[in-house]
């Protein structure tokens, strides 16, 4: 500052000298009088280099100077106020060149002489330009995050949401609360102990962050999942200030997880369903053997001991083999699962051979079944083994259901017609604890099951309602579950009855009576299980035939050469020359004996099999097979092919 001043700035000179923010005092004509210590350490110059010269070549950038000067103009010219004060924001210039923000604040003073003068006020805010700048950049940052920001002032009892948050639980900031028990409010209930835990180890210091995820309830009801980070600012004593952190929605990764897990497992199960596929389907095919030995034997004994205490016991070894006998075709229908092969069934007699079927595991287990069976109930045209299997899986299900129940188990198994009579409807209702109404729609989705982690192996895998489902679907029908009117589960199966079927007429002819047209004709018989050649052999010679036994495809081809035959029963599954082999042989050969044959399976279920005897156009007899089943196929082969038998050249 000049060492003297004009009088009345000389009177402040300790004021502008002390002053922390730069002075600069001007004469009307825009020279500078006053320069203050402030202003010099602001401006990088000395008072001594600026006292004199115009104000604006000294601290203005030249990019503002005719800006300043018609402004300091249109100031001197109003005479009306001298006191009014003016604060805005704009630019100075360093000695060096620089240019930085300053707040400028410009008065008039009107001196004792009657003089007067300008006295600017400026203030360097380059730091709190900075701060505004970081705040904003902070701000935007905030804006563009995918995750949610928030932070609870614990001392001041408020609370700052970001709008990205609000978007995530769906609440505006005001509904959120400003700390953390209202925060806990929007928790999920089943995770909202765990948060808890969490927060007071945070605030006890027990750990620097919490890092967890957890679900919340939106507004509209809807369930998120969050992934949340949150961290404290203490004081220097440990007091907790601020709770702070972010929120991510991750719900779509726990969905596309949740459906790689479902998938992997759908994965695995399938893998093992594959397994227990061929398993099944290779216990079955080889029971078939011995059960046509048993079941053809028990029927021939019976008819033979007519009249005899053994032809009881005959009746019980048919009935036990025939009950086996379903055992393995239901095995075979739930390895291939195939689609529907339709006939005439009689539902609450599919339902009775499922009963007795698990009669033993469901009186062991103390359950009590009860049939209510409307009376003249309609034929249906299904698939017996695969609604079998159906009726078979519920009654299963209800069985597990009362498992470990206090109270007597009870299931009640109720057949009758719809109101509109379109519809056979079976109802099987047990006293169990029921299905929750949200679960409902979903017990028949794949690999869904109701049985908690660690349930007892066996007991339940969510296969079974889906493949019933699938087998009901097929059929045309309807399967869903209800609630029962104890409190249970109800499962009820609705088959469409479409138009009347007529019964199939049973072969009641005596194995001793000779079938028209068979008498003194040979038959082949090719099965490289001797047992089963056997009985075929037996059955046959009964009805009048001559039977030729081969053990194998090529054996038959020998006999062929020598013999005149009016029909060939051949197995289809043979070790070297098997039956479908020995059928494109003779086809090639001798055409008409090839529509002589009657083919002989195990496993009618196999893909590969049903194709060729559907393309064959010849008739098949499945194992197990009965002698009344035996003599229809015979009898097919010769009631259509009258002409002579010709020997194989």
């Amino acid at each position: 500052m000049p060492d003297s001043l004009p009088y009345g700035l000389e009177q402040i000179r300790p004021l502008l000298e002390a002053s922390l923010d730069g002075v600069i005092v001007t004469d009307r004509q825009g020279r500078i009088i006053v320069f203050n210590p402030a202003a010099e350490a602001m401006f990088g110059r000395s008072s001594r280099d600026v006292i004199g010269q115009p104000v604006g070549g000294v601290v203005v950038p030249s990019h503002l100077r005719s800006k300043h000067e018609t402004a300091m103009l249109r100031r001197l010219a109003d005479t009306a106020d001298t006191s009014s004060r003016q604060r805005f924001e704009t630019e100075g210039m360093r000695a060096d060149g620089s240019i930085f923000p300053v707040e400028l604040t410009v008065t008039e003073l009107l001196l004792s002489g009657g003089e007067r003068m300008l006295v600017a006020y400026l203030r360097d805010i380059t730091a709190r330009q900075q701060l505004r700048m970081s705040e904003e950049r902070y701000r935007l940052a905030i804006r563009g995050a995918n995750d949610g920001i928030f932070e609870w002032d614990v001392e001041h009892g408020t609370a700052f949401y970001s709008e990205r948050l609000e978007e995530i639980v769906g609440r505006r900031a005001s509904d959120l609360g400003d700390n953390i028990t209202a925060w806990h409010e929007h928790v999920h209930p089943d995770d909202l102990e765990a948060l808890k835990q969490e927060t007071r180890r945070l605030l006890r210091g027990d750990i620097p962050t919490i890092a967890m995820e957890y679900r919340i309830r939106r507004a509209d009801g809807d369930e998120r999942w969050i992934q949340v980070t949150a961290a404290t600012a203490r004081d220097s004593h440990g007091r907790v200030l601020r709770v702070g952190g972010s929120i991510g929605d991750i719900t779509e990764r726990k969905r596309s997880a949740a459906k790689i897990e479902s998938q992997r497992e759908a994965l695995y199960q399938s893998e093992k369903l594959s397994a227990l596929g061929s398993l099944l389907a290779g216990v079955a095919h080889e029971l078939n053997n011995p059960l046509s030995i048993v079941v053809g034997h028990a029927q021939m004994l019976k008819e033979s001991a007519a009249g005899t205490s053994f032809a009881e016991r005959a009746d019980k070894i048919e009935v036990a083999a025939a009950r086996c006998a379903r055992i393995a075709r239901t095995f075979l229908a739930m390895a291939r699962q195939r689609r529907p092969s339709r006939r005439r069934v009689v539902l609450d007699r599919v339902i009775e051979d499922a009963l007795n079927l698990l009669d033993y595991n469901l009186r062991s287990a103390g359950i009590m079944v009860e049939r209510r069976y409307d009376a003249d109930l309609p034929a249906i045209n299904a698939d017996p083994d695969q609604i079998n299997q159906v009726i078979s899986n519920l009654i299963v299900n209800a069985q597990q259901a009362l498992a470990g129940r206090s109270e007597s188990g009870r299931i009640v198994v109720s057949v009758a017609c719809s109101a509109d009579n379109q519809w056979l409807e079976a109802r099987i209702e047990d006293n169990g604890p029921g299905i929750p109404a949200n679960l409902r729609r979903r017990v028949f989705e794949p690999f869904f099951t109701t049985k908690p982690p660690g349930h007892t192996p066996g007991s339940g895998t969510g296969i079974g309602l889906a493949v019933s489902h699938g087998i009901v679907t097929a059929h045309g029908g309807q399967l869903e579950v209800e609630e029962a009117p104890g409190g249970g589960a109800c499962f009820v199966l609705r088959l469409p009855i479409g138009e009347a079927i007529t019964a199939e007429s049973p072969d009641g002819k005596p194995l001793g009576t000779n079938l028209p047209g068979a008498d003194g004709q040979h038959a082949l018989v090719v099965d490289d299980e001797t047992g089963v050649a056997d009985l075929l052999a037996e059955i046959l010679h009964a009805t009048g035939l001559k039977v030729v036994v081969a053990a194998s495809g090529y054996d038959a081809l020998e006999r062929i050469s020598q013999t005149q035959f009016a029909v060939i029963l051949t197995d289809l599954r043979m070790p070297g020359l098997d039956g479908r082999s020995l059928f494109h042989r003779l086809r090639a050969e001798n055409p008409d004996l090839a529509r002589r044959i009657v083919f002989v399976t195990g496993d009618m279920l196999s893909a590969d099999i049903a194709e060729f005897i559907r393309n064959s156009g010849q008739p098949c007899l499945e194992k197990p097979f009965s002698p009344g089943d035996l003599r229809r196929a015979i009898r097919q082969i010769i009631d259509t092919r009258q002409s002579p038998a010709i020997t194989a050249s």
